[in-house]
């Protein structure tokens, strides 16, 4: 196979290779964040083009110093000057800045003129340095494969070919680089793809740098060399040498591609910290490597052109494949300058040209945020291929300029213009739009007059042409032989920079310049914005209903949202606040950049015909809400309890409050920022705070602890009582932040609580002791009292069987006495005797019965009987009593059959019915049933005098009687035995009585048939 068709194949590989490296990048973004930083830090290295990778070379073989400033410069800005990077970032994130463009026409009022101007000028310079990187790209393949390059070019032509290079460049860039309409979102996928390249071509020309070095040192070749050293050896031209380093230290942040990596594609400020390390020594590696192959170069192939060097040494040294990898290496240096411009071009073309031109000419566009977002991927792919087929121009155009450092240095020329106006911007508050104008108009035009010259299109001499004349360098220069170009590219950054700085202060910016200032510059503007778009009328829900169009509807929500979090609660029918309206300006930023933005509000509002409601305070501006975040969070600090001490990732004390001096009695000049923070431990420790043992043992200890990032939480109690609780936690940046509470307080409390709680537990304790003691006390006395009333019952019932003798003796002697006798007298005395007797058996009998039922040895014989034969025995022995008394008695009879003792039962009801004609004299006693559902009530009514609520329970009591006056009564037994008959025959017993109207007794029984049943 020809080197020509393995070049092919190789090149083809390769870019399927980046396609699949930003296609992974992509769709992996969350595995991509933790190599975030070193992707950053290596996509800026964009910054090494086809012009370092191949120009520098033939530089330092014509002269030894002239590539230095190329390296020299960025290391420069990125160890000392990366704070004013630091700054350019910052300010583009909070004003989300898309281009190099943007953040100018934002700094100066949001001018859209400046704007355009800014845009123009990266057109016009960039062109010529895409169009370098084209010639680079085929430099490398006539040289890696000569055959193939003339075949391609007799078949094609040499037109067609690089034709064919631009195509394919930007196919590339127009999958990868146009996928978001919000160019704030990152190109994830791309920058990996950048950085891939970046290392490629850094391994690529180390490695070409490595083999020259063995050459060099051979016995044959190093003796030559080092003659030829010693004998070339010059100093270098200072003046050159300080020109072009300035130009480049512009360049690494003024060229569109570069402000592109640096600013626009920072996700994290912090990322810039390892970016300054990583970046320089990259420089620096790629810098070694330059003067091994120039001078190989020199030797071997003194007739070769220099800028072919870095892939003809490969060749003549027969190895292939580094001349295939270092021509890989030169073409991703060249590709991915071609990217990265094209995409930052084509960003400022759309938002400064043709999105402000649209915008003006026809109505903000009521279609949804999809087809909106669809016509401006179209417009910005379309300025894509559109930007690299002018390059593809420009590239044929300046074939007659036949160094690539040339180019370079022109294209750094016109892209330093934009210093002054950068620069100047973020530090020097009086400079305004006018000034900028101005520079650049000077400087823009001078620059072209060096690139005419640098073209042979400018006719004559210094002499004769004035141009010419101007363009020539002073005799002090012209004699440290300064080139007229040098010259020219010099001259048009000073007359810039003098512009800007005397019409800036001679003239007056404007109130929107003045604002924007103090956003940048960080000084504070406490004027009333008076802006008429700040003031216009209109609704918080049309607000978001605009920005949806050209955000999306997701995006708009959260950061309307996100806006209410942070201000106040937003109301849909609200008239929208300025602070709003500028919130919404810079969301739209995000995808028009700041000038359009204001320029689609303003279409999008205008013609509304509203009157001014009120004129807006500028409260949010950069550096007052630093100043006040900052202030705030330091008072927060200061006021409260606990003492706070920060260290950072290195372990030294960079914060601490008053309160945390006030807690340890620190020593005068112990405490101060970067003291480490071992040292304050060692001081603690050695104070006994730290607890017994070895100070040091204590501070390697904690200061393991730190190191780690351990959080923890301990107490410590010191040797003045104090109790001291530490909390550490480490921070996500690195470094801890330590706070100290004094808990004395708390802990008192706590000893306190400990020693209420165990004396409560003894007095419990005490307590239950004492009520088990009463609970033994009260189970003796039970079991005594249950014994007394068995004994007692006993006793009753043996006196009462004993006294049931005599007495029975006795009736029938007075009955024998009554039947003998004849006189009347007698008879009436044995009547007396008889009746008394009966009166003591019936008292002995209750007395017996009592006992019986206290004791639970009432027989009873339970069996179905017809309830009339109680009623009707019951009705014949009290209708004469109540006819003697003049007492009123009734029965109400039934048929029923019920389940029960007889005997008992008419026992229970003959007490009732005694009590009601012995309290009832003369009045109305029934004795009468009713159905209560499936069981019977036999009831005992009388219109007596009643009983009082409050007696009704005590009359069931044993020897309990009320009225003393009533004649013949008992002793007040006859109700106890009822109760006692009726609970031994589950007849529930029930009372009811109204005084002076009555009372009813009732006992409740079943029916025998429901029972059997």
């Amino acid at each position: 196979m020809s080197q020509g068709w393995v070049v092919t194949l190789i090149s083809l590989g390769y870019l399927i290779v980046l396609f699949g490296i930003a296609w992974y990048g992509d769709k992996k973004r969350q595995w991509l964040a933790r190599w975030r930083p070193w992707i950053y830090s290596l996509s800026i290295a964009v910054y090494c083009t086809s012009w370092t990778f191949y120009g520098t070379v033939g530089q330092a073989s014509d002269d030894t110093w002239s590539f230095v400033p190329i390296y020299l410069a960025p290391i420069l800005v990125f160890v000392f000057a990366w704070r004013v990077l630091a700054r350019i970032i910052l300010i583009a994130k909070r004003e989300h800045i898309t281009s190099i463009a943007d953040f100018i026409a934002a700094r100066y009022g949001k001018s859209q003129a400046l704007a355009v101007a800014v845009t123009l000028i990266a057109l016009l310079g960039i062109l010529p340095y895409i169009a370098l990187q084209l010639r680079g790209i085929a430099l490398g393949v006539e040289q890696i494969a000569p055959q193939l390059s003339q075949t391609l070019v007799q078949k094609w032509g040499r037109v067609d070919f690089m034709f064919m290079l631009t195509l394919l460049l930007a196919l590339f860039t127009i999958v990868f680089g146009s996928r978001h309409i919000d160019t704030t979102e990152h190109h994830r996928g791309l920058m990996l793809a950048v950085a891939f390249e970046s290392l490629l071509k850094l391994v690529a020309f180390l490695l070409l740098a490595g083999f020259a070095v063995f050459w060099l040192i051979q016995p044959p070749v190093s003796s030559t060399i080092f003659s030829m050293l010693s004998f070339s050896w010059q100093a270098p031209n200072w003046p050159t040498f300080a020109i072009h380093t300035l130009l480049a230290m512009t360049a690494i942040i003024c060229l569109p591609r570069q402000f592109h990596t640096i600013v626009v594609e920072n996700q994290q400020p912090k990322d810039l910290h390892l970016a300054r390390k990583v970046f320089p020594l990259y420089l620096l590696l790629m810098g070694l490597g330059v003067l091994p192959i120039a001078i190989l170069g020199q030797q071997l192939l003194p007739t070769v052109s220099a800028d072919t060097l870095v892939i003809n040494l490969p060749l003549y040294l027969q190895h292939n494949w580094l001349a295939i990898l270092t021509f890989l290496g030169g073409t991703s240096a060249a590709a991915g300058m071609v990217i990265v411009s094209t995409i930052a071009l084509a960003i400022m073309l759309s938002n400064d040209l043709v999105l402000p031109l649209l915008l003006r000419r026809l109505p903000i566009p009521q279609r949804s945020f999809k087809a909106f977002s669809q016509v401006l991927l179209k417009i910005r792919r379309l300025l894509i291929g559109l930007v690299l087929l002018a390059a593809w121009g420009v590239a044929l155009a300046l074939e007659s300029i036949s160094s690539l450092v040339t180019i370079g240095l022109l294209a750094f020329a016109a892209m330093a213009q934009f210093a002054p106006a950068l620069i100047g911007g973020i530090y020097w508050r009086k400079g305004n739009r006018n000034g900028v104008f101005c520079g650049l108009a000077v400087g823009i035009t001078l620059w072209l007059l060096t690139l005419m010259q640098q073209a042979d299109l400018l006719a004559g001499s210094g002499e004769t042409n004035v141009v010419l004349w101007l363009l020539t360098p002073p005799p002090t220069l012209l004699a440290a032989e300064v080139s007229i170009t040098d010259w020219g590219m010099f001259l048009s950054l000073l007359a810039n920079l003098l512009c800007y700085v005397v019409v800036s202060l001679l003239s007056r910016a404007s109130l929107t310049e003045r604002l924007q200032a103090a956003s940048f510059v960080g000084v504070p503007v406490p004027e009333q914005d008076s802006g008429r778009l700040y003031q216009t009328r209109v609704t918080v829900a049309e607000l978001e209903m605009l920005v949806a169009r050209f955000v999306g509807r997701k995006r708009t929500r959260q950061a309307f949202a996100q806006y209410s979090q942070q201000h106040q609660p937003l109301v849909s029918s609200q008239l929208a606040s300025a602070n709003l309206i500028r919130h919404t300006e810079r969301m739209l930023a995000g995808v028009f950049g700041t000038s359009t933005a204001r320029l689609v509000l303003s279409s999008a509002l205008e013609g509304r015909n509203m009157q001014l409601e009120e004129v807006a305070t500028i409260v949010d501006e950069a550096s007052e809400l630093f100043d006040f975040s900052r202030g705030l969070l330091q008072g927060a600090i200061e006021h409260i309890s606990q003492g706070i001490a920060v260290v950072d990732k290195k372990l030294y004390l960079v914060a601490w409050n008053q309160r945390y001096l006030e807690l340890f009695h620190f020593p005068a000049g112990l405490i101060q920022v970067g003291r480490p923070i071992e040292d304050v431990i060692r001081h603690k420790a050695q104070m006994g705070l730290c607890g017994p043992g070895d100070p040091e043992w204590h501070v390697a200890k904690r200061v393991e602890h730190l190191k780690r990032g351990t959080a923890h939480t301990s107490s410590r109690i010191r040797p003045d009582g104090q109790v001291i609780e530490v909390q550490g936690n480490p921070m996500p940046g690195g470094g801890f932040v330590m706070s100290f509470t004094d808990i004395t307080a708390f802990r008192q409390a706590e000893a306190a609580l400990q020693e209420a709680n165990e004396n409560l537990e003894a007095r419990v304790q005490q307590r239950t002791q004492q009520l088990e003691q009463l609970n033994r006390r009260l189970v003796v006395a039970t079991q005594q009292a249950e014994r007394q009333a068995h004994s007692k019952s006993r006793f009753l019932a043996a006196v009462s069987h004993d006294l049931m003798q005599p007495l029975n003796a006795a009736k029938l002697f007075s009955s024998s006495l009554a039947e003998v006798a004849q006189e009347p007298e007698s008879q009436q005395l044995a009547r007396h005797i008889e009746s008394s007797l009966e009166a003591a058996e019936d008292l002995i009998s209750d007395l017996l019965d009592i006992s019986r039922l206290e004791a639970g040895k009432l027989n009873t014989q339970v069996h179905a009987f017809a309830l009339s034969d109680v009623l009707n025995t019951l009705n014949a022995e009290f209708s004469a009593l109540a006819q003697q008394q003049g007492t009123q008695f009734s029965l109400i009879n039934t048929q029923a059959v019920i389940y029960s003792d007889p005997k008992l039962l008419r026992r229970a009801l003959q007490n009732f019915l005694t009590n009601a004609l012995r309290y009832n004299l003369g009045g109305k006693v029934l004795l009468g049933v009713r159905r209560k559902r499936d069981d019977l009530l036999i009831e005992v009514w009388d219109n007596g005098p009643g009983i009082e609520a409050s007696k009704q329970a005590q009359i069931f009591d044993e020897f309990t009687r009320f009225d003393q006056d009533i004649k013949g009564q008992g002793l007040g037994l006859g109700l106890a035995i009822a109760k006692g008959i009726a609970r031994v025959l589950n007849h529930p017993l029930e009372l009811r009585s109204w005084p002076g109207k009555g009372t009813v007794f009732s006992l409740q029984v079943s029916l025998a048939r429901l029972l059997k049943k």
